[in-house]
């Protein structure tokens, strides 16, 4: 009896063997670890910068992805109390911190207190020189004139902006 289960389980076997090497390969199915997932998720991230004369500035995002390198967030305000006694306001859809350096895009609006107004679809600003620059077109807003131009860049601590290709309409006042 052992003998005739022992022959029909090589019988089973050899089938197998047989019924494996005629079929089309398995293939293991390799997934790359490229694809970037988040290390850590923040909804409704606050963040402020405080020193000993107050709070300097204020960044809200409805949700914050930090990566290895860099961090992304989204719905983006913040508030900054400049070196010239300005408070700068920010605003955009999305953003991008990588090395000190924050990418903005999708309707970035600048607003200083002065009624200073700027306005782009995609905005580079380096923290840490303080300069805020794009090379898409943007409007540029204070009081009764108008800027339209290609790219600009901003020099936040001394309030000095550089623009190419420029077009200005200046409305009178009265």
């Amino acid at each position: 009896m052992a003998l005739k289960l022992l022959k029909y389980f090589l019988f089973f076997c050899v089938f197998i063997m047989i019924f494996l090497l005629t079929k089309n390969p398995y293939l293991l199915e390799y997934k790359s670890n490229s694809i970037d997932k988040p290390e850590i998720e923040i909804f409704g991230m606050e963040s402020y910068e405080i020193s000993l004369a107050g709070v300097g500035s204020i960044i809200i995002a409805k949700k914050l992805e930090r990566y290895k390198n860099y961090d992304k967030m989204y719905n983006i305000k913040a508030l900054h109390e400049g070196k010239l006694e300005l408070i700068d306001s920010l605003v955009a859809d999305k953003g991008m911190l990588s090395q000190n350096i924050l990418y903005l895009d999708k309707n970035v609006k600048y607003t200083r207190s002065d009624e200073l107004a700027l306005s782009a679809n995609s905005v580079k600003y380096d923290i840490t020189n303080k300069i805020l620059s794009s090379n898409t077109p943007f409007e540029l807003t204070k009081k009764s004139m108008k800027t339209y131009g290609n790219a600009f860049t901003y020099d936040m601590q001394k309030g000095i902006i550089r623009a190419t290709k420029i077009k200005t309409v200046i409305k009178n006042g009265g």
